[in-house]
């Protein structure tokens, strides 16, 4: 039998070599098969899974677990030394960084992953232009922007998308935190497994939510607006100390909204939360939410209907701009920031 090899490779410790003349017969040291492949196939015979080589029997299966963790870690240090072949030129050499020596005798300076962008003048003792470790991370986050900017444009995304700080944000930490080499979202996780879970997300928020109602009462806020094609929407909000919620959105194109319909809006809405959750109604103070806030005081009479205070602002102001002297000044003064800006051009 040969002497076991000395090798950083794991399979070795379950495996030998037949003879020394023949570096591709290797025997199992659990099943005594002998396998002329190579190491590469005495793994696929330990781990398993290959139609093309015969499993071992019996290999226990925490070795069969051990062998597939360092196959797997071995590929993802072969991805991300791709992806530092890429991101580094080639004819840089890469090394360790060397603290720097009190003598003045030695002269030699090993290279590291900055000086790829970087050329440094003979005999220079200290950087005098500035910090390069910054001046590499202003190179490489242009060119993270630029590669995301390419996908902005080649998706047809909102340039306002980016403004989305809170979220946006968390996206990019958590792309820095993985590293190099982290595999985009498929087609299939973004519309199927990631979609769900970010549901269960917003009904866990919206749980949250549901507790503070129960606990200290709500407003439910109507805003009724109409789109630029035309379609009437109304979207319907819960205020509660917790923070405004968002609840659903009313297409009301189809149907008039009259004092019944809005009162059955009202009802609706009003039965969903909880009738001992709910405060008031704020709604704007058209003749049909007038009415409807009647119906409702009928039905709840716990529940109080309320103009919105900013729609109110304006149909006061608006009542006083009618008359003329104030409707000549109104005008004026919406023409003088016209004129001023012209005369400062």
């Amino acid at each position: 039998m040969a002497p076991k090899e000395d090798r950083k490779d794991p399979v070795w410790a379950y495996s030998e070599r037949v003879c020394e003349t023949n570096k591709m017969a290797i025997r199992c040291l659990f099943c005594d098969k002998i396998s002329n492949g190579g190491i590469y196939r005495q793994k696929a015979h330990l781990i398993g899974g290959d139609p093309n080589v015969a499993s071992c029997s019996k290999v226990p299966s925490h070795v069969k677990e051990d062998l597939k963790a360092f196959l797997h870690k071995k590929k993802e240090l072969k991805t991300q030394l791709i992806h530092e072949q890429e991101l580094y030129p080639k004819s840089q050499k890469r090394g360790r960084m060397q603290p720097m020596s009190s003598s003045f005798g030695s002269t030699g300076k090993t290279k590291g992953p900055m000086d790829c962008y970087f050329s440094q003048k003979s005999g220079d003792k200290e950087e005098k232009n500035g910090n390069p470790q910054i001046d590499a991370k202003t190179i490489l986050r242009d060119r993270a922007i630029i590669m995301f900017a390419r996908w902005m444009y080649d998706a047809g995304l909102l340039f306002n998308c980016v403004n989305y700080t809170d979220t946006f944000s968390a996206f990019i930490e958590a792309v820095g935190q993985y590293g190099p080499g982290i595999k985009p979202p498929t087609y299939h996780e973004v519309r199927g497994p990631y979609l769900k879970k970010e549901v269960a997300e917003v009904n866990k928020i919206v749980e949250e939510h549901k507790v503070e109602w129960n606990k200290f009462g709500c407003s439910i806020m109507m805003d009724k607006w109409t789109a630029r094609n035309g379609k009437m929407i109304i979207n319907i909000l819960v205020n509660s100390p917790k923070g405004s919620l968002f609840l659903e959105s009313v297409d009301a194109s189809d149907s008039s909204t009259d004092s019944t319909k809005m009162y059955s809006l009202f009802k609706s809405t009003i039965d969903s939360i909880g009738a001992e959750n709910v405060v008031q109604v704020v709604t704007d103070n058209a003749s049909e939410n007038v009415k409807a806030g009647d119906l409702m005081s009928a039905g709840y009479p716990h529940i109080y209907w309320t103009p919105c205070a900013a729609h109110s602002i304006n149909l006061i102001f608006g009542d006083i701009f009618k008359e003329r002297p104030k409707k000549i000044l109104f005008k004026l003064s919406r023409k003088m920031p016209v004129k001023m800006l012209k005369l400062a051009i």
